[in-house]
């Protein structure tokens, strides 16, 4: 982003037991861009505004749609359950356009990525209204593609493509949770509840366009690397939207960044409504500075606000962190303290451009307003010990 246990041998992405042991949304750029310098261009746009915002804007420097995905599958006879995580990112980085795609195996704790780069990113609005975005660059292909709002009121998207890191999908990520009443707006960062704008402040006042698009429920085919033809037995997914000119001040450190779906029950994939939450902080050599977080409420609601932290409680092997905790602060008072663990410290991204960076998937446990809850998510710096 600007920002998209112990070493536990089960994922349990999806069937999450209380008693998984851990300590608790996307991601970052394709090529890690708040570590670079840019040229800023003025712009005078108050907040977001759908559908229009759905799409590029080419006069900013860098913007992508990036994808968060946790799956658990099967082959299609039912057998060999194998859970598998993966990263997209469409993005446009200084007129260079690329996608960024990562496959992450917990079976073998094995990890694959690579940013393709090429001209061939296309962002347009079916009938004036659903996001379609497309990359292709050889073998490689993606499509993301929203889907009309049906009766249910749930966002629907359809994601396919194929790529050497991740093998082939056809997928439907589809809203869990709507709001019973009002609107069917995403998950705007910036502001406080009831008056969230879709901006943040990352290295200057009010830099970065932001949103999210939380608590997708994931089904459909993935033709693993292998050449297995799996289906999705469940899974979640987080989409994330961001756009922004940036110039890092020179005592800025790195950031940490989080999003993870949760529930109140033993496992994330019962029936019933579920909970999403992301944060971030950017860090400065003096502490955390433009700390954010955006929540998804039970009902549907939408909330943001400011205030809370980020701390490492341990490190592997690589140097980056495996356990951590984050606190989250509505009006002063803390709401949610969650507890993240890492799968595995693998999961570490080299960008053509910009330093490497560490993307790991998480189990999470914590209390939101002193109720436990049990989750899983995504956890993102490039900060070492």
């Amino acid at each position: 982003m600007v920002k998209r246990a112990s070493k536990s041998k089960l994922f349990h992405i999806f069937i999450l037991a209380s008693s998984v042991c851990i300590g608790t949304l996307f991601g970052i750029s394709v090529y890690n861009i708040e570590s670079q310098v840019y040229q800023a261009v003025a712009q005078s746009q108050p907040i977001v505004v759908f559908p229009q915002d759905h799409v590029a804007h080419p006069n900013f420097a860098a913007e992508w749609w990036y994808l968060n995905l946790i799956t658990r599958s099967t082959k299609t006879d039912g057998t060999s359950e194998k859970d598998l995580g993966y990263i997209i990112s469409f993005s446009r980085v200084k007129g260079v356009k690329g996608l960024l795609s990562s496959r992450y195996d917990n079976t073998s704790k094995t990890f694959k990525e690579k940013t393709n780069v090429g001209d061939n990113l296309s962002v347009t609005l079916i009938n004036s209204k659903y996001l379609l975005v497309k990359y292709s660059n050889g073998a490689t292909s993606m499509t993301l593609e929203e889907k009309p709002i049906g009766f249910d009121r749930k966002r629907l998207y359809k994601l396919t493509g194929k790529t050497p890191e991740i093998g082939s999908f056809d997928l439907t990520l589809k809203e869990r949770t709507v709001p019973l009443f009002g609107n069917t707006s995403p998950l705007l960062w910036g502001g406080s509840t009831g008056n969230c704008s879709g901006k943040i402040s990352v290295f200057g006042l009010n830099d970065t366009f932001y949103y999210s698009i939380p608590d997708l429920d994931i089904s459909g085919i993935i033709i693993d690397i292998d050449g297995v033809t799996r289906n999705v037995k469940a899974g979640k997914a987080w989409i994330d939207h961001q756009w922004f000119n940036s110039t890092p001040p020179s005592d800025w450190k790195g950031h940490y960044w989080t999003s993870f779906h949760y529930t109140y029950s033993n496992s994330l994939f019962t029936q019933g409504a579920h909970q999403a939450v992301g944060f971030v902080s950017q860090i400065y050599s003096s502490g955390p500075r433009y700390t954010y977080w955006v929540k998804r409420n039970l009902s549907g609601k939408n909330e943001c606000g400011v205030g809370g932290s980020m701390a490492v409680s341990n490190y592997g092997t690589s140097g980056y962190p495996t356990k951590w905790k984050a606190i989250l602060n509505k009006s002063a008072s803390i709401f949610l303290l969650g507890s993240g663990v890492s799968f595995s410290d693998t999961q570490i991204f080299k960008p053509p451009v910009g330093p490497q960076f560490y993307e790991p998937f998480a189990s999470y446990t914590g209390t939101d307003s002193g109720k436990a809850f049990i989750g899983v998510g995504v956890f993102e710096t490039h900060l070492k010990k």
